[in-house]
């Protein structure tokens, strides 16, 4: 990849990162609207557009080949069910490389399941390589107080290998 393409791919994590504009809905006075919590301190217990994380993991590429995996994590919900993100995660140990991905999360109860395309980076200043990647991954919260706790279980497809990203989120909905 050259340099172009792999900073077009950091922009487009870190701006995934600063969006966030509002959706409006219109109120209208059809049967949804009976459906509504009954004030808007209901409705904040209910639903949060913004959540952030912290992850803490373990990457396994091979039987050989294992790292420790620290990131962070941001998701904007366009409903109570769908959302996007970014991903940042740094691997190392054994493996040394970074992950930049944009989730699509569909989350039903305590349960979510997301895609990630994104890019696996060897070196932030590019002088190793970079390849792009799709994470499949899947978690279920855990609500203690205000944050919430997600054993998570990811698997990145990157240049036909497979590598296993096992952890936990710590987030806070706002």
């Amino acid at each position: 990849m050259t340099l172009l393409k792999q900073s077009n791919v950091i922009y487009l994590v870190i701006l995934s990162f600063c969006s966030g504009a509002p959706i409006v809905y219109a109120d209208s006075d059809d049967d949804r609207s009976e459906h509504k919590p009954a004030s808007g301190h209901e409705a904040e217990l209910d639903f949060h557009r913004n959540w952030a994380a912290i992850f803490v993991g373990f990457t396994s590429e091979n039987r050989s080949d294992n790292g420790i995996a620290l990131g962070i994590e941001y998701a904007r919900h366009l409903d109570p069910n769908f959302a996007i993100g970014a991903i940042a995660e740094h691997t190392f140990g054994d493996l040394d490389f970074w992950v930049f991905a944009v989730p699509f999360a569909y989350r039903t109860g305590p349960w979510k399941i997301y895609i990630a395309p994104g890019v696996e980076v060897e070196d932030l200043d590019f002088g190793g390589g970079s390849e792009f990647l799709v994470r499949l991954g899947s978690e279920y919260a855990f609500e203690v107080g205000e944050w919430e706790i997600a054993p998570q279980l990811d698997i990145d497809f990157v240049s036909g290998d497979q590598v296993l990203v096992l952890g936990v989120t710590i987030g806070k909905s706002y």
